[in-house]
């Protein structure tokens, strides 16, 4: 099959509703989402530039086959890439790879591989990538023992409102994850795509103050149930201002979270950490947490 890869930062919405259905696909088969919440906001409203979307169409100019999602913001650039399962092993992978490089803003280039399965590994390994970074997926059940939170006496907590928060919230966000590649990065216009997702309940989105300032949050999230599996919570964004770290803040709001969620009669609750993040991971075991995926980003040395 010939294959055509059209680079743009905006696709139509039968382009949309195609990766949509490659993303659907691709799931039953591997078992796990080739896509992050960031491709699919930028699916639904515009990757702004250097953000793009290259499009692989098939023997017909609607078939979409392929798609791969680059991010060029910073001194390197990350993508995503999900072929359809059944148009694989065709070239057309290997293909969207090369059209990332020749887009790409940056001479480093970075792939996500989500589930860290076999098939990734040795399409990275065909093209000289090395493991340079791994993002662990980890869950805790619902009955296990799980304690109350507590606050320091000049700190109070309340929930997002939208209007008023907005902005401290992009500043504070922009603090807490200053050497984060892509968390720091979360803008205004970002936070309102988020807001106006169906998943988005501001009575889960928490916030911590003190003397009237924003020092800390635990946005909360609730996943639709996907295939067999039942609806899941997530520690979607926790962060802690520098100016407060060592108050306890980062545990208490987990926790503050974590009851909300399972509140909500949720059987587990998941979140996202950096393998190398110790004292994250550290904090999060000893919360009941243990690993259940693995994400693996690939990239040269």
């Amino acid at each position: 099959m010939e294959e055509a890869i059209s680079p743009t930062d905006r696709v139509s919405a039968l382009v949309r509703s195609s990766i949509r259905e490659i993303e659907r696909a691709s799931i039953a088969v591997d078992g796990t989402a080739p896509l992050n919440d960031q491709v699919r906001l930028d699916l639904d409203f515009g990757a702004p530039p250097p953000r793009r979307h290259l499009v692989a169409r098939g023997a017909g100019e609607h078939v979409v086959v392929g798609y791969a999602h680059l991010d060029g913001t910073g001194d390197t650039a990350s993508a995503h890439l999900v072929v359809h399962p059944a148009h694989r092993r065709g070239g057309i992978g290997s293909a969207l790879l090369r059209a990332l490089r020749a887009e790409s803003p940056c001479a480093a280039l970075r792939i996500w591989a989500h589930g860290d399965a076999p098939a990734g590994r040795a399409f990275a390994s065909s093209f000289g990538l090395a493991r340079i970074r791994e993002l662990w997926q980890m869950r805790r059940p619902a009955d296990s023992p799980l304690s109350a939170p507590t606050y320091p006496s000049d700190v109070t907590v309340r929930t997002f409102e939208p209007g008023r928060d907005d902005v401290a919230w992009v500043k504070l966000n922009a603090a807490a994850f200053a050497s984060h590649p892509e968390q720091s990065r979360v803008s205004l216009d970002d936070l309102h795509h988020r807001m106006q997702q169906p998943w988005f309940a501001r009575s889960g989105f928490f916030l911590a103050e003190r003397s009237a300032e924003l020092v800390g949050f635990h946005w909360t999230k609730v996943h639709q149930p996907v295939g067999q599996e039942a609806s899941l919570g997530e520690v979607h964004a926790i962060g802690v201002h520098p100016c407060a770290q060592g108050l306890g803040l980062g545990k208490a709001l987990t926790l503050t979270g974590i009851h909300h969620l399972y509140g909500l009669g949720l059987g587990q609750v998941m979140l996202y950490v950096e393998s190398d993040n110790d004292l994250a991971v550290a904090l999060y075991q000893r919360l009941g947490f243990v690993r259940h995926t693995v994400d693996v980003m690939y990239g040269e040395r």
